[in-house]
């Protein structure tokens, strides 16, 4: 796997491709919710937004990686497994510390596990994902 075949550029266009569909998601979450989403409780909104944000992330990912997908920049199907699993990770991460008693190693693990293999399947589930 060779990463100096991507010029700057192109690892800038990855993130911001990545950077853009998290914000997509919780640009989506956030009109869906309008009517009901709790807005007083600013606490919530601001944890499902981050899960939304993750979400997207991982999306972005899978689009910006992988070449079946059309709007990619490279096919590197290991560091999309890797970066995948990492975004799974840190979205377990977000989910468990809402409350703290129940954190738990098994948890990132699981997730890293679950999310890398969704990232090196790619395309082939992420074509589904509609809006």
């Amino acid at each position: 796997m060779s990463f100096r075949g991507l010029a700057q550029k192109k690892w800038i266009a990855v993130v911001a491709t990545i950077l853009f569909f998290a914000f997509v998601f919780v640009f989506a979450m956030l009109m869906y919710g309008l009517t009901s989403l709790s807005w007083g409780n600013w606490r919530t909104v601001f944890d499902v937004g981050s899960v939304f944000a993750v979400l997207g992330a991982f999306y972005g990912v899978v689009v910006a990686l992988d070449r079946e997908s059309g709007m990619s920049y490279a096919h590197l199907p290991f560091l999309r497994a890797a970066l995948c699993g990492l975004l799974a990770s840190a979205l377990v991460l977000v989910v468990q510390a809402w409350p703290p008693e129940t954190f738990n190693l098994i948890g990132p693990i699981t997730g890293f596990v679950i999310g890398a293999v969704l990232g090196w399947l790619g395309w082939k589930w992420a074509k589904y994902v509609d809006f």
